[in-house]
């Protein structure tokens, strides 16, 4: 592959010794061909030098294909490999506008050679005291031998071209013969055509527009290839402008250094060369072979921003002709006066290639003169809405706006003219005052001079003076549709001077009221009652009335009976241990104690069947009275009492059906009403021996709640089946 990638020609005449780098001297190929030619004419002997020649081309031809192999055998051949790729870019042929020939003489002469024809097409060009002889053909007479060949390729030639081509060669004319003076005379007959008076014109604004061609150098360049175009393109005077101030007026100059200063906008030319075949073939193969080389980058980051950067097609665009005409759009301030010395002004613009105003102001009619004006010399009265010239309005001081003057008031606050429709009567002076000036009364929603006013001092409303109350609390002027009387002083005043009873809802003053000494809530005399145990006054509300004492108290100071739910005094109640209440009525008699309990706090006495205080009963479950117990067990031997012992063993043998009974040990209550008595029984002729227990009242001599029978054992006294 890599040897057909040599030309056979090349090699031959580089393997025969024949290379170009010996072309600028004596022994190239075409030199030596010559020699023998004219060596043979001679009479010379040159078959020895032929055979030499073409021995070494023999020679060379061998080596070539010794050559071929060797790159063969280490790339491979060319035998099985097609072309894989995008397909080849078809540009299109190169259209020239005139031959070799019109193009040199034409050139040589726009750069300032006089070129003069001689005989046998050869020509002479004298410039700057020099003369050059050219010719458009190679063979010439030996006379012209020496004279310059100008024609593709050659030497002289590129550099002919490279001298034109160095800067662009225009031809734009100026459409207009005297912009200013055109422009001026236009806009002075339409100023006439309405009977103004012309004074002065400022021209503001001047468009040039551009009609014609441009021809563009277009290259498209990649890292390693580049293709380049001319390409004409029209210009069309809607899109190629520039506005420029007053400058714009001047004559378009014979040398333009700036293509924009004639309206041309180079920056529309890019998609005009984008859309070029030649272009556009050329970036479609670059593109489709960057996509192909890219996708065989495999990942690698850096190599595929490369291959972008390499196979990514940029325009550059040189203008290098112009062809057209340059016409102008001016706009302009027009003075004038109208009607005398009113002097108005409009804006208007001329197209001077037409001669005719493309935008000023429409004409209209004054309804007030009947005289024509244009459309902004007129202004609309902001009351009748009639159209009228400008000068015959007047302005309002307060908004600005314009009406006719008898439209107008003037405004006997400030003394400022002011529309009608702007002004009112005052209801207090009657007088034409403007309505901005006017307050609004917050009470009647009369308006008025601001002298006319005051302000309410709790709310800050401001209304009529006249239309103020003074306050028989504070003295203060008020609004007296807010107005409050108390109901115990029958005074007067605003709203905010006054509360309101908490129970009542009656208005009077927070000095008359009476405060509660728990809500401190305010509220009128005789409202509040007193506590009976603090004392302290307070709203009806709360208070509350014992059930137990009928006292009326503080709910604070009250508890509810855990028995029958009923309200009482915490002073008069009943507490339990467990914090429970009754009320003295529901609580309980302990009669070991003598003392009364809340009902929560009594136990039933297992042996007896009294009534009796929790403190009192053994910690066990069959809740006992323990002085009784004791005694029982023999625990304790106490002898209160004695001189009752027989008594109540008589009382306690009848009670047990005549039984013997001897009392053992008795034990005084809490309050020395009561005995807890331990008697000795015996039965069956005394062989049989039992303990009683019992309760005995000393006030009563009888005995409380039943009698406990049992037996003493080694483990204490247990009480007998029944």
């Amino acid at each position: 592959m890599a040897s057909h990638a040599v030309g056979d020609m090349e090699a031959l005449l580089e393997a025969s010794g024949i290379s170009d780098d010996e072309e600028s001297g004596d022994a190239t190929f075409d030199e030596k061909i010559r020699q023998l030619v004219i060596a043979a004419l001679a009479g010379k002997d040159v078959e020895a030098a032929t055979r030499q020649e073409e021995k070494s081309i023999a020679e060379a031809k061998a080596e070539l294909e010794r050559e071929e192999e060797n790159i063969n055998g280490m790339l491979g051949g060319m035998e099985g490999a097609e072309y894989v790729g995008p397909r080849a870019p078809t540009l299109p042929a190169v259209e020239r506008s005139m031959g070799a020939r019109d193009f040199t003489l034409s050139a040589l002469r726009s750069l300032g050679a006089r070129v003069s024809p001689q005989a046998d097409g050869i020509y002479v060009a004298e410039q700057n005291g020099g003369r050059e002889f050219i010719r458009f053909e190679e063979k010439v007479d030996d006379v012209f031998a020496r004279s310059t060949l100008y024609a593709p390729g050659t030497p002289a030639f590129s550099r002919l071209v490279s001298s034109i081509i160095a800067t662009g060669i225009h031809r734009v004319r100026d459409g207009d013969t005297n912009p200013t003076k055109q422009a001026e005379d236009i806009a002075k007959n339409w100023v006439v055509s309405f009977n103004g008076s012309p004074e002065s014109i400022e021209i503001e604004e001047v468009r040039r527009y551009y009609e014609g061609a441009a021809l563009i150098r277009v290259r498209a360049t990649v890292a390693h290839d580049s293709y380049e175009r001319l390409v004409l393109v029209p210009c069309s005077p809607l899109e190629h402008y520039v506005v420029s101030g007053r400058s714009g007026v001047a004559r378009v100059p014979d040398v333009i250094e700036d293509v924009s200063s004639v309206g041309v906008k180079a920056e529309e030319f890019v998609s005009v060369a984008e859309l070029d075949p030649g272009i556009g073939e050329f970036s479609r193969f670059y593109l489709e072979r960057r996509a192909q080389e890219m996708a065989s980058a495999n990942g690698d980051a850096r190599k595929r921003k490369k291959l972008e950067d390499d196979f990514t097609p940029r325009l550059d665009m040189t203008i290098v002709a112009l062809d057209g005409t340059v016409h102008r759009q001016v706009k302009m301030r027009v003075h004038y006066k109208l009607t005398g010395d009113h002097r108005y002004a409009s804006l208007v613009c001329v197209t001077l290639c037409s001669g005719q105003m493309s935008d000023a102001p429409p004409l209209g009619q004054c309804a007030k003169t009947g005289m024509t004006a244009p459309s902004d010399c007129l202004r609309q009265c902001e009351i009748s809405g009639l159209p009228v010239l400008r000068h015959l309005l007047v302005q309002s001081g307060v908004s600005s706006r314009w009406a006719l003057p008898e439209h107008s008031v003037v405004c006997s606050v400030s003394g400022q003219r002011i529309l009608s429709d702007e002004a009112e009567l005052s209801a207090v002076s009657g007088k034409v005052v403007a309505s901005s000036v006017l307050k609004t009364s917050a009470l009647s929603g009369k308006r008025a001079e601001p002298e006319h006013f005051g302000a309410c001092a709790f709310t800050g409303a401001e209304v009529l003076a006249s239309e103020l109350a003074i306050s028989e609390v504070s003295g203060k002027p008020y609004r007296p549709d807010q107005q409050v009387r108390s109901v115990i002083s029958g005074k007067t005043g605003h709203r905010k001077e006054f509360i309101h009873c908490h129970e009542t809802r009656q208005p009077l003053l927070s000095t008359e009221a009476e405060q509660c000494d728990v809500t401190s809530v305010l509220v009128r005399p005789g409202v509040l009652q007193c506590c009976e145990v603090t004392k302290k006054t307070v709203l009806p509300s709360e208070l509350e009335r014992c059930a137990a004492s009928g006292k009326k108290a503080l709910k604070t100071l009250f508890v509810t009976s855990s028995v029958s739910g009923a309200r009482i005094l915490e002073r008069v109640a009943m507490r339990s241990a467990a914090g429970a209440f009754s009320s003295p009525m529901e609580a309980r008699y302990c009669t070991w104690s003598g003392r009364r309990f809340h009902p929560d706090d009594l136990r039933m006495c297992a042996l007896t069947g009294v009534p009796i205080h929790f403190q009192y009963v053994t910690p066990d479950t069959q809740s006992r009275l323990q002085p009784l117990a004791d005694l029982l067990h023999g625990l304790r031997r106490t002898a209160d009492e004695p001189d009752l012992w027989q008594m109540i063993a008589t009382k306690t043998s009848n009670a047990l059906h005549g039984r013997r009974c001897k009392i053992e040990s008795a034990r005084s209550s809490v309050d020395r009403r009561y005995l807890a008595v331990c008697s000795e029984v015996r039965t069956l002729l005394g062989l049989r021996l039992h303990y009683a227990g019992l309760l005995y009242s000393i006030e009563d001599a009888s005995i409380v709640g039943r009698i406990a029978l049992g037996k003493r054992t080694s483990k204490g006294w247990t009480e007998a089946n029944p």
